[in-house]
C-alpha cells in the first residue's frame, strides 16, 4: 500500500513538473524609453539662452558651435515610451513632430528612434541618455532646432 502512494505521488509530482515546463515562461521586461522633445529657436544674436536650456548649454554649443549664440525654448514635451509608442509635438510654424521608440540596439545598446514630421521620415540611434538634434527649418527670422533626448528608464 505504501507502494502504491509512493507510485501515485511521484506520478503526480512528475506530472506537475511537466504541465509547469509547457507553460510559457514569462517574456523578459521589454524596455522603455522616456524620451523628451525640445523645441528651440536659434538665431545668430543677440547672444542669449533661456534658463530652461540651461543643461543643454554643453551639448548645444559642441552640435552648432558659433552658428547661433541665441537660444529660446519654444515647448518641451515628455513621455515614458514602450516599443512602438511615439511622442509628439506641434512646431511653432504649427507642423507636427514626431518620435516614436523602435528598441534598443543588441550590439551597442543605443535607443532606436524613428522621426516623423510630414513627409520627413527618419530613423536616428541615440546613446542611453544622450539627444540627438533635428535641426533645419526656419520660423520667421529663427531656425527651429528639436533636441531629441532619450534614456532608458526601468
Amino acid at each position: 500500500m505504501l507502494r502504491r502512494g509512493i507510485r501515485v505521488w511521484v506520478f503526480a509530482a512528475a506530472t506537475l513538473a511537466l504541465a509547469a515546463s509547457a507553460m510559457p515562461r514569462k517574456a523578459a521586461a521589454e524596455p522603455r524609453a522616456e524620451v523628451t522633445l525640445t523645441v528651440i529657436l536659434a538665431r545668430r544674436e543677440p547672444p542669449k539662452l533661456h534658463p530652461g536650456l540651461q543643461k543643454m548649454w554643453d551639448t548645444l554649443r559642441r552640435s552648432f558651435g558659433d552658428k547661433f549664440s541665441f537660444f529660446d525654448l519654444a515647448g518641451e514635451t515628455s513621455r515614458r515610451l514602450a516599443e512602438g509608442e511615439r511622442v509628439e509635438t506641434t512646431l511653432p510654424n504649427g507642423d507636427r513632430f514626431a518620435a516614436i521608440f523602435q528598441g534598443v540596439t543588441e550590439d551597442k545598446g543605443l535607443l532606436r528612434i524613428h522621426l516623423e514630421m510630414g513627409e520627413f521620415r527618419t530613423k536616428v540611434r541615440v546613446h542611453d541618455g544622450g539627444v540627438f538634434f533635428q535641426a533645419g527649418r526656419r520660423h520667421g527670422d529663427a531656425t527651429v532646432l528639436i533636441g531629441v533626448r532619450a534614456a532608458l528608464v526601468p
